[in-house]
């Protein structure tokens, strides 16, 4: 079958069509070529970049084929940089080189496999964030963060999403006051939880639900400069549909989330709207710069941000003794609503912060 121009997902589609972005958010199936364009992209423009991994682990794993540098690429010929498939098709020579724990470089090589010159672009964990602190990596042009959005069987720092945003600072340094365009921060993902440390921290969750249930593919909040591009490439997914893995697994959850792009693990049951008509206020909620109302009526409850100025309760979870004040005196019965469908809520943040409270809060 011969491929055509969009059979696979391209980055520079989305950098040229929003260059005043700063910010690129990327949701798709698996093998739709999120990582390997962006990176032949950068590669080939050419300019420097910081390849961002979640875990220590993840860039020793990425950089074992080739160790240290200084050292050969090790003689079992293993190569697990996601430049090995680049390599293969335009003909590059580019390994990946460890540093130190949780930094590491991908380099041109020579034909003996030695890396040559500097690096072309930086690997680094974010928990290596405060480790290069001390270092220059102000020439990369872009930032981009492979798989922001975890495996369920991932261990993730609660507090991921600030440190992203240090890791952005350190890269960007000065640049904008040098004159210089802003750093690009690009997040490739799967759509494995609609809820994670990244779009919380860009407070971007409410957008993708959004998006998810009008089934949007691009969505550009102009005034920010974020992009959110849900991938849908229908020539990639019909011709996906044919492997035998999808034939078996199409159907299922994990199949809609890794063919059709979709949030199959999340549950929306409850969001939605209501009428205010004879619904009661209950409390109020402060959570960062929101202020959610939760309103009852015949034993059910509903979120929403519509004010009130009658006397309610309120909690204000930006503080730690709010946070366990409304879990001692609120939480468990407003969850046990949830699970018994008794509870709406306009926006998926409000559901998931009460029905996961202990996830989202250190109680």
């Amino acid at each position: 079958m011969k491929k055509s121009k969009k059979y696979y997902y391209d980055i520079e589609d989305d950098l040229k069509e929003y260059p005043d972005a700063w910010c690129y958010i990327v949701v798709g199936g698996r093998n739709t070529g999120k990582t390997y364009s962006t990176l032949k992209y950068y590669y080939t423009l050419p300019a420097d970049f910081t390849f961002i991994k979640r875990t220590n682990e993840d860039v020793k794993l990425l950089c074992a084929g080739s160790g240290k540098i200084g050292s050969k690429v090790n003689e079992y010929g293993v190569d697990l940089s996601p430049f090995k498939s680049i390599n293969r098709d335009i003909g590059s020579n580019v390994k990946a080189f460890s540093i130190f724990d949780g930094l590491g470089g991908f380099w041109k090589c020579d034909a003996d496999d030695s890396a040559v010159g500097k690096p072309i672009g930086y690997i680094c964990s974010l928990n290596a964030v405060n480790k290069v602190k001390g270092f220059d990596l102000s020439e990369s042009k872009a930032l981009i963060f492979d798989e922001f959005i975890p495996q369920p069987w991932e261990r993730v720092n609660r507090k991921e999403g600030e440190q992203l945003m240090d890791m952005y600072k350190t890269v960007s340094r000065d640049r904008e006051h040098r004159g210089e365009p802003p750093l690009k921060l690009i997040c490739l993902a799967n759509a494995v939880s609609i809820y994670n440390p990244t779009m919380e921290m860009l407070e971007i969750t409410d957008d993708m639900v959004m998006m998810e249930v009008k089934n949007q593919s691009h969505l550009y909040l102009e005034e920010r400069g974020i992009l959110i591009h849900r991938v849908d490439h229908q020539d990639f997914k019909e011709e996906e549909k044919n492997s035998a893995i999808y034939k078996a697994m199409g159907n299922t959850a994990w199949g809609r989330m890794a063919l059709e792009n979709s949030f199959a693990y999340d549950d929306f049951s409850n969001i939605g709207t209501k009428s205010l008509r004879g619904q009661r206020p209950y409390l109020h909620l402060i959570y960062k710069n929101y202020d959610w109302y939760i309103y009852q009526k015949d034993g059910e409850f509903y979120c929403c941000t519509s004010k009130t100025n009658k006397f309610l309760k309120e909690y204000n979870l930006n503080s730690e003794n709010g946070q366990k004040a409304f879990f001692n005196h609120e939480y468990f019965r407003l969850r046990d609503k949830c699970i018994e469908g008794k509870f709406m809520f306009t926006k998926y943040t409000m559901y998931y912060t009460i029905v996961n409270f202990k996830k989202v809060f250190k109680i």
